[in-house]
């Protein structure tokens, strides 16, 4: 006798033949969760938290002070957020690319307004000045002090306190003790921009310091930003810390003269207060919890443009168009770039995906991973080449993390990747269009911005209802033809819909109800099937002879079903 029955549900393998999949396997998964084996159909989208603009492609939860959090929105596509590193921060600072030059917020600025938010903002990096002090010295020479050359450089000082590089030295000039400097500090020349040099804004005045060994700057006096002249007279012993700021620049920014390739992308938070982005060929990093400075000496160029970029729990992983490398190290001034042996170019910067331990992103054969120097195709013997540029638009879809799962957005054909399970498993699901998405890491939530009637942002499978799930079969191959005389299912809730084939001709679609402890099959087809009462979940067959069988079945809790000959099979099994 013959009987097929599905009672442990996995995800599609497209790239294998129907009738060679594995038993738990199918043709179609959709709208379903698997994680206990069973099919149950995935939460609706929840309800809407917030309505964005109109043109809103990014969006960003701020959470500042004690519960209160708002939603920053921005016209921009790629705009990446990083909260700041600095210890004991009661400002609750923010730095994001993508919005032009690269930028930095506080409470006060963000939410300084009315929505929609972030009101405000500055330029993250702090310039430096481009003229040299000048300095004429003064006073009677004390011809016990021996005469030392000196020389000044000044930086600008942000009102929120981000020191810039030094300016250009002045030309040495003997001074003896007790002799007075008069420093004269040009107003800077650089183009005017968005730096936040208002009241409190300060000038640091460094002077040199010969010691046994070298010479270095040293501070000399801090004033206020609209000073031009001042005096010194310290002796040698009065001054203070050294320059701190010597290899200091700011970010990459919108200076296409600098930066041909244009403004830093992609800031992610590295360990130890690190940041990191890129700008073309070249990976950049910050000074550890000073975010406005990024040394040129801190930057790596790869051999091809890098498209992404994503940390993991030891390092980065740059994915170019050519192949991925990997980028570790303990410090910023002395990481190192090893080459990810994987010819697989990143074809889509929206489908990089921090995984944890690992990076997923969409590659010209599949999905990839790499693994610190490491990678593979992971979609292999899942996914055929020709099916994955035909059927899941690798090039175009937007991916993000939710509950361990690589959730791929695009519209109809919208799907996910769970690695997590004994068996890897490819599921799909309808979405409308999302133009972006924020992963809330400290409660696992995914908050898509749809398009709805207006573009507004709802937690993903947040729903208190459940989809309908659908899930249809391998093809079952009998050894020779034969007729299946019983169909069976068994559900943790009704209705359930059941279609079965028969050599690919549609033979049954049987809609299932219950209540109480009865059952009622409502026929669609075949038609000469009277609908009728059952006191179980068995349903009769049509005396259809075939060989080759598909089983479709369509609920929100489905435990298993089951094709049999006779009634003994479905008691038995």
């Amino acid at each position: 006798m013959v009987y097929f029955k599905v009672d442990r549900f996995a995800g599609i393998a497209p790239g294998v033949n129907p009738r060679t999949l594995s038993d738990q396997f199918g043709q179609i998964a959709k709208n379903i969760e698997l994680d206990s084996g069973t099919i149950k159909g995935s939460k609706t989208v929840g309800s809407v938290e917030h309505t964005a603009q109109a043109d809103s492609k990014s969006i960003y939860l701020y959470e500042y002070g004690v519960g209160n959090e708002v939603w920053l929105e921005w016209a921009e596509a790629d705009v990446s957020v990083a909260e700041g590193p600095i210890p004991g921060d009661t400002t609750d600072r923010l730095y994001w690319t993508g919005e032009g030059y690269p930028r930095i917020g506080w409470v006060t600025t963000i939410t300084g307004q009315s929505a929609p938010y972030p009101t405000a903002s500055y330029a993250l990096g702090v310039p430096a000045a481009d003229l040299a002090p000048t300095v004429v010295v003064t006073g009677a020479e004390n011809g016990e002090f021996t005469p030392s050359d000196v020389s000044y450089v000044y930086t600008l000082v942000t009102t929120d306190g981000r020191e810039g590089p030094p300016s250009p030295a002045s030309g040495a000039t003997p001074m003896r003790e007790g002799q007075t400097a008069t420093i004269g500090i040009p107003s800077p020349n650089f183009a005017s921009g968005n730096h936040y040099f208002g009241s409190g804004a300060l000038k640091r005045i460094y002077r040199s310091n010969t010691g046994s060994n070298s010479t270095q700057f040293q501070l000399c006096k801090t004033v206020p930003y609209a000073t031009v002249s001042t005096t010194d007279t310290k002796a040698a012993y009065e001054l203070q810390e050294l320059l701190p700021s010597s290899d200091w620049i700011g970010p990459p920014d919108d200076d296409s003269s600098l930066y041909p390739d244009g403004p830093l992308q992609s800031l992610i938070p590295l360990a130890q207060g690190v940041m990191a982005g890129f700008t073309g060929k070249r990976f950049c990093l910050s000074v550890p919890f000073l975010p406005h400075a990024w040394p040129i000496s801190y930057r790596i160029t790869t051999d091809e443009s890098i498209v992404a970029i994503a940390g993991t729990n030891n390092g980065v992983i740059a994915l170019t168009e050519a192949k991925p490398y990997f980028i570790t190290g303990t410090d910023p001034s002395a990481m190192t770039a090893i080459t990810v042996d994987l010819a697989q170019a990143c074809i889509n910067k929206n489908s990089v995906v921090d995984m944890g331990e690992y990076v997923l992103y969409a590659g010209p054969d599949g999905l990839c991973q790499v693994q610190g120097a490491s990678g593979s195709v992971v979609t292999t013997g899942l996914i055929s080449v020709d099916q994955w540029h035909a059927d899941f638009n690798p090039t175009t879809y937007k991916a993000f993390l939710y509950e361990g799962k690589y959730v791929a957005f695009s519209g109809a054909d919208s799907w996910i990747y769970d690695p997590s399970g004994a068996e890897k498993t490819l599921t799909s699901f309808s979405s409308s269009q999302v133009y972006g998405a924020f992963y809330n890491t400290k409660a696992g939530e995914l908050y898509p911005l749809y398009e709805d009637s207006g573009r507004k942002i709802k937690e993903f499978r947040g729903g208190s209802e459940r989809e309908t799930a659908v899930f249809k079969s391998k093809k079952f191959g009998a050894a020779s033809p034969v007729s299946m005389g019983w169909l069976s299912v068994e559900a943790g809730e009704y209705p359930v819909t059941v279609k079965v084939w028969a050599d690919d001709t549609l033979i049954v679609n049987y809609e299932l109800t219950k209540s109480s402890d009865t059952y009622t099959q409502v026929t669609t087809t075949p038609a000469n099937i009277s609908d009728g009462t059952l006191r179980e979940p068995i349903m009769r067959m049509p005396a259809v002879i075939g060989q080759v069988w598909e089983i479709q079945v369509e609920g929100k809790d489905v435990y298993s079903v089951c094709l049999a000959q006779s009634m003994a099979e479905v008691k038995a099994t």
